[in-house]
């Protein structure tokens, strides 16, 4: 499956994936974490390296979910962090039918115990989520699918029930998605994006209050063809982009007023080629040289989890690889 180019300040220690693809992992394995998992606790120990993560690709990930559970399904039913012994996040309570499918879930303040999210799930994924603010009604969302698990709107209402903007989307029946489109509350297009697969071609268009264009680029095959924005522009969405050039490896766009676009070349290495786990995060500028970088040692158990990882980092300053952080988890299974 192949989305649309990813926007904006993106994290790419996996793939950008698409809006319209049908959740097929659980909540255990979307944190990273293969096997029967029950829980997950975490721990870090930082250094004082000068080393800080640039805007657009991240190399180095943060760790998922700090303290979490899950059910035997690989649902989350606590989210969180523990500190100084306290645990501050979320609490989640599951609603099953007579088939055993969850079709609703229950957030809760692990601290206040009050109610801040219901979502209502559906077989492709939630169909409607209910935000709360101190118990009352602060925002609502729609959802809809197609039948192969795309989805293919997403609207957003006040707490008065009012319009406050949409999101439509196509895709394919394997979940390409070939076109968004962004809509303001007063129902006016924000942005659009499209996709043509036989071309592998990608264009980009956002508007104004008035309609008019205020940017506007086509990639084709990985290439910028051509890029548009007003002379005094500022930095704004859009201008900032990636494009996925195979395995791995990801060529970011800095693209200004002057139709001039910086490149840089991004490429991850994993462990045993999972995906998830990167052994190294490598940024290098145009010509090849080495911008910043991230490496990784993992002890792992038999499930492929990591319950140690040392993060080294370099950069021109430094010079060497330096440590940054050691981090610590212990991960319990059902049996």
């Amino acid at each position: 499956m192949r989305p649309l180019r990813c926007l904006s300040t993106i994290l790419l220690l996996a793939t950008c994936f698409s809006v319209s693809q049908a959740q097929t992992k659980t909540d255990a394995q979307l944190d990273g974490l293969s096997g029967p998992v029950k829980s997950v606790s975490s721990s870090s120990k930082q250094t004082d390296v000068k080393w800080q993560q640039p805007g657009g690709p991240m190399l180095v990930a943060p760790i998922w979910c700090r303290d979490c559970e899950y059910d035997r399904d690989g649902y989350k039913t606590k989210s969180g962090q523990v500190v100084d012994g306290k645990f501050y996040g979320e609490r989640i309570r599951l609603v099953r039918d007579g088939a055993g499918n969850v079709t609703d879930r229950y957030l809760y303040n692990a601290s206040t115990h009050e109610l801040y999210r219901h979502d209502v799930i559906g077989p492709f994924g939630k169909t409607e989520q209910t935000v709360y603010v101190s118990g009352k009604l602060r925002a609502r969302s729609t959802f809809a699918y197609d039948p192969f698990g795309n989805l293919t709107e997403w609207r957003s209402f006040d707490a008065a029930g009012a319009p406050d903007g949409y999101t439509s989307t196509f895709s394919s029946p394997d979940g390409t998605l070939l076109k968004r489109a962004t809509y303001s509350k007063d129902d006016k297009l924000s942005y659009e994006q499209t996709y043509d697969p036989d071309t592998k071609t990608d264009h980009f268009t956002t508007y104004d209050e008035l309609g008019k264009v205020k940017l506007t680029w086509t990639v084709v095959q990985g290439k910028v063809t051509s890029f548009w924005e007003p002379g005094d522009s500022a930095t704004q969405f859009g201008d900032n982009f990636t494009e996925r050039q195979g395995e791995g490896t990801f060529d970011r766009f800095d693209c200004h007023n002057d139709l001039r676009c910086d490149i840089s070349h991004v490429q991850y290495e994993y462990l045993d080629g999972d995906k998830h786990t990167p052994i190294s995060a490598e940024w290098r500028d145009a010509d090849g040289a080495l911008k910043l970088a991230a490496y990784f040692e993992y002890e792992v158990d038999s499930y492929h989890n990591w319950t140690l990882r040392k993060v080294w980092v370099w950069n021109a300053d430094l010079g060497k690889r330096t440590l940054s952080e050691t981090d610590y988890r212990t991960i319990t299974y059902w049996k």
